[in-house]
Order: structure tokens, then sequence, then C-alpha cells
């Protein structure tokens, strides 16, 4: 369930994130997954066709190496039995038959025939330590002088003596030893020996020595270019080459052959590290050649091919980042562009175009954007006209529905009739009604100056008077410099007679209309000091007025009056201006009207009021 919920608000995080984020890391993870899947196939074919062809190479090196030490060692048999061909060289050799501490020291011309016949074999051959023939007296003949070895330290009881001898006359590869007839001690050779037989009763005479350099072999190793250890030993796990004192992981390895049976080729560990080992047995000297080459080492190239890799998937996610960044701009602009567009709409900005730039699918929906805010401001500003033209026709229906040059007649006649009986007060309320008509049937002007409007209000109050009698007081406190600013004609009216009616009309009460400037808005106040409203009720109008919902109830007047002047102002002049109500139950009521301050000669002609 935890882990549910973890996966869920990691889904959240990265569906929030912005557009670009969101095509940058896409871009990045395709890259990154195309380049481990093809990077990961490549390494391990590369990887194992380095390792095949190592295994290949190291088997045909030490096949090679093996070869030549062969024909190397072939030829220092033929040396080792040459003497066996040479009389002269046998007949020296019976006459120093007799072992002991007081043999005779050879007479010159008999080194001097060894010497030469022995230094024909080396000549021209620097990988031969030197050729020794030793009698059975313990003399020693040799083509190095005395002041490399020693020419009568021949010891019958050393090891690799008691192996030639035991030979018979068979050849004979001595490991690496330091024999004693060298003076310098450290002295390390591998040698081919054999014993001599006279050829006619094959008496022992001695034995001829062949000591090798490790020379011989480096040189085989160098012209091989591997870096691989390679080591040579015989059948008894002896080290030929290297030195097994300056090489420490010798020992490790004779253990390892002890152990292990190969063809070949296998892998080992040695000494924590791992190595590919390839084993290959001379079957003419039964020489060992053994190649340790370190699976670090053959893994090499495929490590770097590795580390390219990685640096390969690193500049492609980075290429990838600037890349989307570059190429995500003008998606995410439009984008944004088209989210900009959409706030203003939503704030009521229904002017605002998106500039198409492509023809793509955001192009397609920009246009679409575009169309639908178009149509959207031709069905507010189709019902926005509606709705005025449907208040006017109203209006125009109220006012037409007597003949008005019939009622001024009338009304006239009237006036006569009280004027010439004496009753003055029928006739000043004949005349406010006829100025009442004919204020509100003028269908030509529906913007109209303050006074005018406030002239309508004292003939509407005249004929309120003779109703409520002259407990009913009105009093104008409006500056002579606003009396030529304009206003929506008929608001003040409905204003003065809701006072009246719902405040007014039993009691009567004093009806005050001041107006201010503020800035650059005309503020006009109606008050009354009527029997005010309760509370719940207040609240009620105040919703009503704010919805512009009036009630259709003909007996709250109020319900009607208030909201139509609220809601015909904001249509006008937009929702900064409109009504402001406050009342207190027995403390009266008070209306203020918000207006833009316009004055008579900047009066808008009705086209661009209606419209």
């Amino acid at each position: 369930m935890k882990l549910k919920a973890i996966r869920k608000y990691i889904k959240a995080k990265l569906l929030s994130l912005p557009y670009r984020i969101k095509l940058i890391l896409v871009f990045s993870l395709l890259i990154l997954l195309t380049a481990s899947i093809l990077g990961s196939i490549t390494y391990y074919q590369f990887g194992g066709a380095s390792q095949r062809n190592a295994e290949e190479y190291s088997i045909q090196l030490a096949d090679q190496i093996n070869r030549n030490l062969d024909r190397y060692i072939k030829e220092m048999q033929i040396i080792s039995l040459s003497p066996l061909y040479d009389q002269e060289v046998i007949n020296i050799l019976k006459n120093h038959q007799v072992s002991g501490v007081a043999a005779p020291f050879p007479p010159a011309n008999e080194r001097v025939k060894i010497w030469r016949y022995i230094s024909s074999f080396v000549h021209m051959r620097n990988e031969i330590r030197g050729i020794h023939i030793l009698a059975n007296d313990g003399n020693i003949f040799s083509n190095l002088d005395s002041n490399t070895i020693m020419l009568q330290v021949f010891e019958q009881n050393n090891e690799w003596l008691q192996r030639i001898i035991k030979a018979d006359g068979e050849h004979v590869i001595l490991p690496l030893h330091h024999p004693n007839y060298y003076l310098n001690k450290d002295t390390a050779v591998f040698s081919v020996a054999r014993l001599i037989r006279d050829p006619s009763d094959q008496t022992p005479l001695g034995i001829i020595k062949i000591d090798l350099k490790q020379e011989l072999i480096q040189e085989m190793v160098k012209n091989t270019k591997t870096k691989s250890q390679i080591f040579i030993v015989n059948n008894q796990q002896e080290i030929i080459y290297p030195n097994n004192e300056e090489n420490d992981i010798s020992p490790n390895i004779l253990a390892e052959l002890e152990n292990i049976k190969v063809n070949n080729y296998t892998n080992i560990p040695i000494g924590g590290t791992d190595y590919m080992m390839v084993y290959n047995q001379s079957e003419y000297q039964g020489l060992n050649i053994v190649m340790l080459t370190p699976k670090s080492e053959i893994l090499s190239e495929v490590n770097y091919l590795r580390k390219v890799l990685i640096i390969v998937v690193l500049a492609g996610i980075l290429i990838a980042f600037i890349l989307g960044f570059i190429l995500s701009k003008p998606l995410v602009g439009s984008i944004h562009r088209l989210r900009e567009a959409m706030e203003g709409v939503k704030r009521g900005n229904f002017s605002h175009r998106v500039l198409v730039q492509s023809n793509d699918e955001i192009g397609d929906l920009e246009n679409g954007f575009n169309l639908m805010v178009s149509e959207i401001d031709r069905l507010v500003s189709e019902v926005y006209r509606t709705g005025l033209r449907q208040k006017d026709a109203e209006l125009r229906a109220l006012q037409s529905q007597m003949n008005p040059h019939f009622l001024y007649n009338t009304l006239e006649s009237i006036n006569m009739l009280a004027i010439t009986r004496g009753n003055f007060e029928v006739s000043d309320m004949v005349s406010s009604l006829g100025k009442l008509l004919r204020y509100t049937v003028d269908n030509k002007a529906k913007i109209v100056r303050l006074e005018e409007e406030t002239a309508f209000v004292a003939s509407y109050i005249t004929i309120q008077k003779v109703r409520i009698g002259e407990q009913l007081h009105y009093i104008e406190d409006i500056p002579d410099s606003l009396k030529d600013t304009v206003i929506p004609k008929l608001i003040l009216q409905p204003i003065i007679e809701n006072a009246i009616v719902h405040g007014l009309r039993n009691t009567g009460g004093k009806i005050k209309i001041q107006a201010f400037k503020i800035g650059k808005q005309l503020k006009i106040i109606i008050s009354d000091n009527g029997v005010g409203m309760e509370l719940e009720k207040l609240k009620e109008l105040k919703q009503i007025i704010r919805d512009q919902k009036p009630s259709h109830s003909n007996e709250q007047h109020h319900g009607v009056a208030l909201p139509n002047i609220h809601e015909r102002i904001q249509l006008l002049y937009g929702s900064d201006f409109g009504l402001v109500i406050q009342s207190e139950e027995q403390k009266g009521f008070i209306v203020s009207v918000s207006l833009p301050l316009y004055w008579e000669e900047e009066k808008l002609d009705e086209k661009r009021i209606s419209g």
C-alpha cells in the first residue's frame, strides 16, 4: 500500500512538471535507453570477441614459443653429441679418468685443443653462457677463462650432476641453478647436458654441459610483444624461466599447476587477481609454456570502450537537454501564449487573440481558440444589445400606451379650468404632471444633464406633496459646478419613489439629494429619514442588487427599481459603477449612486452608450 502511494505521488509530481521539462526528460530518457541497449550489446559482443581473440592469440603464441625453444634445444643436443664423434676429445678425456683431490692438472696443449673445439660452437651465440666438458677427475675444460670459472672444482655430489649420470647418456635439461664452478656464485643458468661415453666400450668419460643465459628466452618473449607473464617449467615443475628469485608469483603458479588439469586454456584466480592461463606442453622436450594474462589487461580495450560509451551517453543526455531546451522553446512558447490568452478571457477580456505562427496541432488549437473567443464575444455583445433593446422596448411600450398629444391637451384643459375657478393647487399639480409626462415620453434623449433629472424629481415631489401634504420635505444639495454633468435618464426618480412608497408614505419625512465629485467619479446620495429596513430584508435586497436578478413581485417595488437601475448603470459604464444601499430599522434609508464624471460637452451619443 505504501509503495502504491509512493508511485502515485511520483506520478503526480511528474505530471505537474512544466511541459518543457517533460519534453527534455523524454528526450533524455530516449537517448539513455537507446544508448544503454546499444552500448550493452556492443560491450558484451566486443568483450566476448576480445576474450576469444586473446585466447587464440595466447595459445598460438605459447605454441610458437615452445616450437622455437624445441628447435633451439635440438641444436644444443646436437652440440652435446659432437664430442662422441671427435676422437681427439675422447682421447683427452681418457687421460683424466682418475678422480681425487690430487688429480693432475691438464697440460696446456689439451686445454687449447678442447678450447678450440668448444669455441667453434660458441661463436656468434651470445645466449650461450659457456660450454663445459667435465672430466671424471674433476678437471673442467671450457671456453671461459680462469677469471670466470674454476678449472678444477668438480664435485661428484651435485644434484644436477647426479641427474645427468642417471640419464645414462640421454640429454638432460637442467632448470635454473647456480653451478659451483662459477666464481660469481650468483650466476644462474639453465643447461642442456649429457653423459659422454666411450663409443667403443660405453665407458663413462665425463660430461658435456651447455649453460644457457636467460636472455635466450627473454629474446623469444620480447619478440612476441605481449604483456602476459610467461613461465617455462619442466615436467618436474621446476622453473626454467624466469629466475624464480626475481618473480614472486612463480611459487603460486607452481601450486596451481599441481592442482589443475587444463587443456590449453583456463581461467584461474591467483593472489586475488583473475588470470587467463594458457598451458602448452612440448611433446619433444617435456617443457611446459605457461602464459598468465590478467583479465583486466584482456578487457582493457573493452573497459576503454565502456568508458567511451558512458561518456557518449552522458554527452547525449547533455545534448538532449540543450536541444530540448532550444527546440521546445517555440512549442512551449505557443502553449504559453495560448494559456495567457485563456487567462485574459477568463478575466473577461474577449478582445485578446493569439498570433498563429504554425500549421501544426498547436496552430489548430490557436485557430480554434481565436474562433471560439470571437464567437463568445459576438454572443456576449448580442445578448447585451438584445437586453438593452428589450428594456428599451418595454419602456417604449409603457410610454406609448397613451397618445402623448391627447394627454398634453387634456392636462392643459384641466389646468386652464383650475385657474379660471381659482384652484391654483390643482393647477400646480396638473402642471407638474405635464412636465413628468413630457420628460418620460421624450424618447430622443437617454443621457440628460443632472439639472434636468433633478427638475423632473422636483415635479414628482410636487405631485406627491398633494397626496402626503406638507409633511413631505425635499432638500436638494447640488453644487452649481455639477449641474451640467450628464447622467442616464430616469435613475433618480425611481429611487425617490422607492423612498416615499416604502419609507415616508404614512408618516412623511425628509428626502435629501446630494452630489459630490470624487476623483473622476460623480457620487449622488439620496437619503431619507423614514422607517428604514430590517437587517434580514436589507441583506436580501443587497443580494438581489448584486446578482442583478430582481424579484418580479409588483408589491415589493424596491425589488425591481433598485436592481434595474444598478444593472443599467453597469451595462453602460462597467462593474466599477452602480448602487450601494445602507439602512437601519427606524433610521432611514440611503442610496449611493456612483457614475463616471461626464460633462454636457462630453455627452456620449445614444449609439455609443447602447453599443
